[in-house]
């Protein structure tokens, strides 16, 4: 019997105890186990999925005859180390690479990887499974479609990979292939991985997906589907992530997927939590789903794949699929239903100007949607990451270590600039990005820029730029240090600094609570700037640092102020300037519990949960504002 080895090492997030089983892989070797000459042949010793020192994963794999890799971002120089190791204690082990990290344009490949013996490419269970039966004389290797061979350092193709019957895919959870990783690793929580179809319809320009699962789609059987989520109940797993491109594209079947989760909660109390890539063609059906999840406390928010708001750039990626106008009329379902709402935005995609992404993000935060901004990381195998597309756009780059690196450092493709946005406004755009998506999203500035927007027409866009050159030229400002610290980061195109929140929690500690009446201070002093003699603003900042509520303040807080500012600047009525009388009751988390400040804010940003209740005391009745 041969020993086989595999990995998929998981991603390793900075302060998170979250891991992932290795599904890829996984469903790779159980495809393998139902074809001729594999379980008479080859024996499974391992699946490997969590980051160990290289040395201490040697000590684990021992005298292997096959090594499975699957590469992605955050594992792929990783792989490759522990292969070149691997091949160095032991000659004559084949050492496979597969996963979306691994590239379909392989010339040159093996040149600078010599212990590297084949690639495969796309789907890897059919190409996988027919190096196996070459290497028991079961197959010839030219016949294998889809794999790179390693000819003395030569790279030799075969052809065009093939797509896999799913309907002849055993599932790895029901094969109990992952049934000792918990075991193995006690310390560590693992997500579930749940695949319910393959393939993704939409060819994005940044993306992968569609060229590395094929355009078309393909569904796995809901039977297979429901004994999964069965088992992550049995289990249980407290995440299922959903690893399909598009959920809910499927619409009814969808609904029947979630109506199992919801079901296996009801019955083991598990899975707790599920989180998916929405279908890229947002419709209001979306939301169905999402509420029947939301009503079962799997899911607190509804994440739209925007990318951008520019329809020249969504033209430029391929993502006429999805316009703004859809956007809304989503995003109002949602609120309707009790939802936050969140998008997706990627940072400098070509044809992007400064003008069109500050605009187009403050619209979307001007509606009371949540934005994650991320630069773009240009992949292997993307047409973004082709010379041609490269040429065309005028797009620049640099390869900077990953925020994901653990024990081998890895390294990212960044896109630094294009033809329409080059490197000196991308590395200001960066930091605008995220002082007004951090101070508009963790409530520090939402009242005061509406407020100026309703009431002086000033653009929320310009309020933020005005907030960024202010930190950065006042020395004594709370802004001013961590400021100069991302301006660092950004002069020396070092924007996974931003990525990897190194520095987020620092921030938050110091403008939050440690600095806390020097950051509304200087808030003010740059409201002043845009409204010098209006009496009101006080009131305005009084209504914004109350609803961003602090732990040590009292559960509640009664004051009364000279106008309506809160409902006026939340669009919610005139401004009656008259006392108005407010209490502000508390958003942090009730007696008994004790996270700090940061680990809440952290923790309940994405759904404002750390908004106060404001109520507003009239004669005639008691209302209440619940936003988030």
């Amino acid at each position: 019997m041969k020993n086989v080895y595999l990995a998929q090492m998981s991603l390793e997030l900075p302060g998170s105890n979250y891991y992932y089983f290795p599904y890829s892989i996984g469903v790779v070797w159980a495809y393998a186990t139902t074809q001729p000459g594999i379980l008479e042949n080859y024996q499974l010793c391992n699946i490997f999925s969590v980051k160990e020192p290289i040395d201490q994963m040697l000590e684990k794999i021992v005298d292997p005859d096959i090594l499975g890799l699957s590469s992605y971002t955050w594992n792929t120089m990783y792989n490759e180390e522990l292969a070149r190791r691997v091949k160095e204690r032991y000659p004559d082990c084949k050492i496979i690479i597969g996963g979306p990290n691994t590239p379909n344009r392989s010339e040159g490949y093996f040149e600078t990887r010599p212990y590297v013996d084949y690639l495969t490419h796309q789907e890897g269970e059919g190409s996988f499974t027919g190096l196996l039966q070459y290497f028991v004389g079961e197959h010839e290797l030219m016949d294998i479609a889809g794999i790179s061979i390693n000819s003395n350092g030569k790279t030799v193709m075969t052809g065009p990979s093939k797509r896999v019957d799913l309907d002849n895919v055993p599932s790895p959870y029901l094969l109990g292939l992952f049934d000792n990783i918990k075991t193995e690793h006690p310390d560590k929580i693992f997500n579930g991985v749940l695949e319910t179809n393959r393939g993704c319809p939409f060819m994005c320009t940044f993306c992968d997906w569609g060229g590395t699962t094929f355009s078309k789609l393909k569904r796995f059987g809901l039977e297979r589907i429901a004994e999964e989520i069965d088992w992550m109940g049995r289990n249980q797993i407290e995440m299922v992530v959903n690893s399909d491109a598009n959920f809910g594209i499927l619409k009814e079947r969808d609904v029947l997927i979630a109506d199992m989760l919801i079901e296996t909660k009801q019955k083991y109390g598990y899975p707790v939590l599920f989180d998916t890539n929405w279908s890229k063609n947002a419709t209001t059906q979306l939301v169905d789903i999402a509420v029947k999840l939301m009503e079962a406390q799997m899911m607190r928010r509804f994440t739209m794949a925007l990318q951008s708001t520019n329809e020249e750039v969504l033209k430029h990626i391929k993502r006429v699929n999805l316009k703004e106008d859809a956007m809304t009329r989503v995003a109002d379902t949602a609120f309707a239903n009790g939802m936050s709402v969140n998008t997706e935005l990627i940072i400098g995609l070509p044809g992007e100007t400064w003008e069109s992404w500050t605009s187009g993000l403050c619209n979307i935060l001007s509606r009371d949607i949540i934005v994650e901004a991320y630069p773009v990381t240009i992949l292997e195998n993307s047409e973004m990451g082709q010379p041609e597309y490269i040429e065309k756009h005028g797009i620049t780059s640099t390869v900077l270590k990953s925020y994901f690196s653990n024990h081998v450092d890895e390294w990212q493709i960044m896109l630094t600039g294009t033809n329409t946005l080059p490197e000196e406004q991308m590395k200001k755009l960066w930091l605008w990005t995220w002082i007004t998506s951090m101070m508009d999203a963790n409530g520090y500035t939402q009242i005061v820029s509406r407020y100026l927007n309703k009431r002086y027409d000033v653009p929320f866009e310009k309020f933020y730029e005005r907030l960024l050159d202010y930190g950065l030229e006042t020395p004594n400002s709370a802004f001013h240090t961590w400021l100069h610290q991302w301006k660092g980061y950004a002069d020396k195109l070092e924007f996974n600094m931003f990525l990897a929140g190194l520095t987020y929690s620092p921030v938050m500690q110091s403008l939050g609570l440690d600095c806390r009446q020097q950051t509304y201070q200087d808030i003010y002093a740059v409201a002043q700037e845009f409204a010098p003699n209006d009496a009101l603003l006080q009131d305005v900042m009084i209504a914004q640092e109350r609803q961003q509520t602090i732990f040590d303040h009292a559960d509640t807080t009664e004051i009364t102020l000279n106008a309506n500012v809160y409902e006026y600047s939340l669009g919610k009525e005139e401004l009656d300037i008259a006392p108005t009388n407010y209490v502000f009751h508390r958003a942090y988390p009730p007696k008994g519990t004790n996270p700090s400040w940061v680990e809440w804010m952290n923790s309940t940003r994405k759904n404002k949960k750390w908004q106060a209740k404001v109520e507003k005391i009239t004669k005639k009745a008691t209302l209440f504002h619940e936003n988030g």
